[in-house]
């Protein structure tokens, strides 16, 4: 037998791995970071094949956590860093400058969507909101609102985008302060709605109200006492507002989907023996109801985590905030006062039977992000696909 030459040891060595069996490649690619399938599914046709056939079998459905960077003084520009779950590993995005400033001298900021949260930048003249959860493409030259709002609340739920609250001078009494408009992409209109229940009398900006979306309705949380409603922009009318009392020690509260056409309500305060706990309860979606018994704390050494100024003698303190971001199948809380500790991810349970989280996950933010004090954090999730990571720079 011959003595083969270098080149032609690594020919066959290749040769070999791309002929993998279908099977033993499509486990092995469940194993491959998602950012990583991108290249994979280029290095032959099997290749491309196996992946696809990976994502159909074992579909990676736990969204992303986001976070958008903006540092000052150019309040156009932020950076993009993403946690992709199945990895347990930060990506840093690259984008090009037009994609942080889509509208010129309008920052862009996030809202909450349906498909998940989207970046999106509004001014008197125009709207845009990004296609993909990094904003690399946006869609543009969207009709704005018929009301002009500052710190309004804003949301893509289903084909509908939402805005409610949040004006800054009311032009025809205190009912324009919970005015809504629906913007129908189908017909690229707006159309007056509903306005919010009176319930939300004081609280209609959007840093005193939780939301989330799914395809048929928005929902909408008042942080402090907990009033929760939700939105049919199909019909552009409210459903029934309630206020939750499953707990009267929470001192704020946060709102995000859950799983099985449920919702996830989030609470933090002195809630056990006056020691500070962040408590998840399930709630039926269409009554706005508490499931009974459906409830779960989460780790203690993660709340210590998230609050770690929390002092046990001073547990009475309602100075507290805690906030959500997620889809059915699992999602993030954090706190919103002092994001650079951290945040806490959960998966879900997929039945009806046992608890409501089936793991609890810490999640350090990388080191490049919050080194500028001066700068600001927007937090957001969403589900990653192959065609939202390909033409990315990373």
């Amino acid at each position: 037998m011959g003595v083969q030459s270098t080149e032609s040891v690594e020919e066959f060595n290749q040769s070999r791995l791309f002929n993998l069996s279908g099977d033993v490649l499509e486990v092995m690619i469940t194993k491959v970071p998602t950012v990583d399938l991108i290249p994979a599914s280029r290095v032959s046709r099997e290749w491309y094949l196996a992946v696809h056939s990976s994502l159909r079998h074992h579909p990676r459905r736990l969204p992303w956590l986001l976070l958008y960077n903006y540092l000052p003084p150019n309040i156009l520009r932020y950076s993009v860093h993403a946690f992709d779950p199945a990895s347990r590993t930060w990506l840093s995005i690259k984008l090009r400058r037009s994609s942080c400033a889509p509208l010129n001298h309008v920052p862009a900021r996030l809202l909450s969507g349906s498909s998940g949260d989207r970046l999106h930048a509004l001014s008197n003249s125009n709207m845009a909101i990004s296609e993909d959860p990094f904003g690399a493409r946006w869609h543009m030259n969207l009709e704005p609102p018929k009301v002009w709002r500052q710190d309004a609340v804003l949301a893509v739920v289903g084909r509908w985008v939402v805005i409610t609250g949040g004006c800054l001078i009311p032009l025809y009494g205190e009912e324009e302060l919970r005015s809504v408009e629906v913007y129908d992409k189908s017909t690229s209109t707006w159309q007056m709605a509903e306005s919010m229940p009176v319930q939300f009398d004081g609280s209609t900006s959007a840093t005193s109200l939780s939301v989330a979306a799914s395809d048929e309705n928005l929902y909408v949380m008042e942080r402090k006492t907990g009033v929760v409603s939700w939105f049919d922009p199909k019909h552009r009318n409210w459903g029934p507002t309630c206020q939750l009392k499953s707990c009267n020690d929470v001192s704020s509260w946060s709102v995000a989907v859950g799983c099985a056409k449920k919702l996830l309500v989030v609470g933090v305060g002195a809630m056990q023996e006056l020691k500070l706990s962040v408590r998840i309860w399930e709630v039926d979606r269409e009554h706005l109801q508490v499931e009974d018994g459906k409830s779960e704390e989460m780790p203690t050494e993660m709340v210590n985590q998230l609050f770690p100024d929390n002092v046990e003698d001073d547990a009475t303190w309602h100075g507290w905030s805690v906030e959500v971001c997620g889809t059915e199948y699992g999602g993030y809380v954090y706190n919103p006062s002092a994001m650079r500790n951290g945040a806490v991810f959960y998966e879900l349970e997929d039945d009806d039977e046992g608890n409501i989280v089936r793991r609890w996950e810490w999640v350090p933010l990388p080191e490049t992000v919050g080194d500028n004090l001066m700068g600001r954090i927007e937090v957001g999730c969403s589900k990653v696909g192959l065609s939202d990571l390909s033409g990315l720079s990373l």
